[in-house]
């Protein structure tokens, strides 16, 4: 096919125009924009503010809140304490235990709600500090900070939303350690890093060790399912009421209490307590020791297995503790 020559200029005239168009970012047009944005209820349209938009703010309050971040980076509480309400002391005080920080905004946006008495800051950053014991931790961080007009510009609140950075931190991780799985067989859980669980269940062990102090039988077994198991061995509730039954005192001191679950798993979940435990028998026997226990939550929120691990501190090598003894339903 002959190339038409004659079309040459309408070519490179097209060919420039869609250069300009892919290679040059759009041109917004904010001169019409007088707000944005919503304010929505946070429980429930009774809300006052209902439906107010936001609007752009002084960059002023940008420098009154990277004023903030500087004199929390140099640690210098008097001049904090300066740009911040008298209600405000208990977050300067956080600084006592640094032995440095680092507060560096990447980007700040000051905003005001219309019809508002104050204005806010909202803040990206990444902060890194070294406190006095010698934890490390990195974290980012979206801070609110908070300013009201009557309070002479000072900042009157901060909310923050962060996190961590895990390389770079020691402590404050939402998840660590590493479950493995007993045995030969690998289980689909393997390689699962560990997280905090939250059903209540450090209250139950509180209430349950309460209820076992006092020998309530009724009470204690409130907390296990019938039969559950003690180091692998199976125990029913009678034979629970039974071992109750042949005790004259116990007292039983937690002294650690830590729920976990495996990641991205059902909400079973453990307790590993650590504690110390005097028990006497209505035969005058004595035992005491140091006790390391995992405590097995099921989907119901009931003790259905517990595994024990205890020092023998003693005063009476005779007393035998009927709980290690081979159980009968």
């Amino acid at each position: 096919m002959k190339f038409n020559y004659d079309s040459m200029p309408t070519l490179m005239l097209l060919a420039a125009g869609l250069f300009v168009m892919f290679a040059s970012p759009p041109v917004v047009n904010y001169d019409e924009v007088e707000s944005a944005g919503k304010n929505m209820p946070f429980d429930g349209e009774e809300n006052p503010e209902y439906g107010k938009a936001f609007v752009l703010e002084s960059d002023d309050y940008m420098d009154k809140a990277l004023a903030i971040a500087n004199a929390y980076t140099e640690l210098d509480k008097e001049k904090l304490l300066s740009l911040m309400v008298d209600d405000m002391k208990p977050f300067a005080d956080q600084m006592d235990d640094q032995e440095s920080y680092s507060w560096r905004p990447w980007s700040m946006v000051p905003l005001r709600r219309v019809d508002d008495d104050g204005a806010f800051v909202v803040s990206w950053s990444y902060d890194t500090s070294v406190e006095k014991n010698g934890s490390k931790t990195a974290t980012h961080y979206i801070d609110i900070l908070r300013f009201n007009d009557a309070d002479e510009g000072k900042m009157s609140g901060i909310w923050s939303t962060s996190r961590p950075d895990p390389e770079n931190s020691e402590y404050g991780l939402r998840e660590g350690g590493k479950f493995v799985g007993r045995g030969d067989n690998p289980s689909d859980w393997s390689g699962n890093p560990f997280v905090f669980s939250n059903r209540g269940e450090v209250e139950k062990i509180e209430a349950f060790v309460e209820a076992a102090n006092n020998l309530d039988a009724d009470s204690t077994l409130e907390f296990f399912t019938n039969p559950f198991t003690y180091n692998d061995s199976e125990i029913s509730h009678d034979r629970l009421r039974e071992i109750f039954a042949g005790r004259k005192s116990q007292e039983w001191k937690p002294w650690a209490m830590i729920p976990v679950k495996i990641k991205d798993t059902d909400p079973e979940s453990g307790v590993i307590v650590w504690s110390e435990v005097r028990v006497e028998s209505n035969d005058g026997d004595v035992y005491e020791a140091e006790v390391s226990e995992t405590y097995f939550f099921d989907l119901d929120g009931k003790i259905s297995g517990v595994s024990q691990y205890s020092k023998d501190l003693s005063s009476d090598d005779d007393y035998d503790d009927d709980s290690d003894e081979d159980s009968d339903d």
